[in-house]
């Protein structure tokens, strides 16, 4: 129970996080903002979403009781007061204001809600932390859908019932009486036995970046591209959702997979599915059909970044709050970073081109994964030889 309650509170924050790509096109229409303008909205959300991650995994780290739980619930939902800024010049300085305070939130949930998946041990850590993670994304491909839903029947004032959400969220914490976990001294004998559980952390999060450069390529640019072919809105937030149900589901049968062949190999054979899937969708995208290949892509890319945060748990440096602060924030603030640079491309090319260059992140992440791999397979031989 205090598992799904976890899940559902990874669900309600990153139901708030997906808004802000799906309904850009109606923000822009809205408020007359340029592309660049409207980016850079959605990057303020992103980096400070993301960013802040790392120093609350530190401020945090010994502490058990679950308080920035309830405070990031509760800012991660201003983002459904768009509808409530002023038309005119000072709106756009207002809405970056209003993006920063939701990406907050957002950023405080993270670490704090990993680290209270951690809190029950009784659970295999591959299990806990896909259950966890798939309640963020089926939140995230929600959140698009049912924004753009309510946008497109009411404007943007049809987001301000989902502000109450949070509640919901704070009293299932209080009620199941969740804790946090802290970085044990001296690891269990089982767990230092596993030569993935002694990797570098700053081996697993180099192996990441790639990816999550282009999972945030991906799904911030895919529903202004697909409202540029011609779908409604709506179509927008469905996509967003499929890709997200499809990681909901890989997270699930990689985890499984994870417990009999490794955290590392399953990430990399994952990495590498991710291009066939992207090639072909993105050669098909001006097709509704293609919709449903989004499935099998975010069935391989968001299950790979789930198994190396699990990867991440044991890892060697940093404390447990701070490398899951950077894992599940610092990756993605560093790709919004590439995002903001992105963005005259994007206005000069157009998002569909830059669209395009997206499988080679995964490519990359697989390839630098398969390094790593070979690296614990010669460290695993030269200690046997000794022995």
């Amino acid at each position: 129970m205090q598992l799904l309650a976890l899940a559902g509170v990874h669900f309600l924050i990153d139901m708030f996080a997906s808004m802000l790509p799906t309904i850009l096109p109606a923000i822009r229409d809205e408020f007359g903002l340029s592309l660049s303008r409207g980016g850079l909205v959605l990057a303020a959300l992103l980096m400070t979403s993301n960013g802040v991650q790392p120093l609350i995994g530190h401020m945090r780290a010994n502490r058990r009781r679950p308080l920035f739980l309830h405070l990031g619930l509760i800012l991660g939902a201003s983002i459904c007061l768009l509808g409530a800024l002023p038309r005119g010049e000072n709106a756009f300085a207002i809405m970056i204001l209003l993006a920063v305070v939701s990406g907050c939130g957002i950023a405080i949930v993270h670490p704090e809600g990993l680290r209270a998946v951690y809190w029950l041990r009784s659970i295999p850590p591959a299990i806990s932390t896909a259950v966890f993670m798939a309640g963020g994304f089926l939140g995230y491909a929600s959140g698009g859908a049912i924004s753009a839903l309510l946008v497109s029947r009411f404007g943007l004032k049809g987001l301000y019932p989902l502000a109450l959400c949070p509640v919901i969220g704070i009293i299932l914490v209080i009620f199941l009486r969740i804790r946090l976990a802290v970085e044990r001294k001296v690891r269990k004998k089982k767990e230092a036995q596993t030569e993935e559980n002694q990797l570098p952390f700053w081996l697993i999060m180099a192996m990441a970046m790639p990816a999550a450069i282009s999972t945030i390529v991906l799904i911030t640019l895919l529903p202004t591209v697909l409202n540029e072919f011609g779908f409604e809105l709506t179509f927008g937030g469905f996509s967003t959702m499929m890709f997200g149900l499809g990681g909901a589901v890989g997270s699930f049968v990689w985890a499984n997979l994870a417990r009999k062949k490794g955290e590392l190999n399953c990430s990399i054979a994952a990495l590498f599915l991710v291009v066939p899937f992207l090639v072909v969708y993105l050669a098909l995208i001006d097709n509704k059909m293609a919709i449903w290949i989004l499935f099998g892509v975010g069935f391989c890319a968001i299950s790979a970044y789930i198994l190396m945060i699990t990867l991440s748990r044991y890892a060697t440096g940093l404390s447990l709050g701070q490398r899951m602060g950077f894992m599940a924030g610092g990756t993605w603030a560093l790709a919004s970073i590439v995002f903001i640079a992105l963005l005259p491309a994007v206005e000069h090319f157009g998002p569909n081109v830059i669209l395009k260059f997206t499988p080679l992140g995964y490519l990359c992440s697989g390839a630098f994964g398969f390094y790593v791999m070979l690296k614990v397979q010669t460290s695993t031989r030269a200690k046997l030889s000794v022995q």
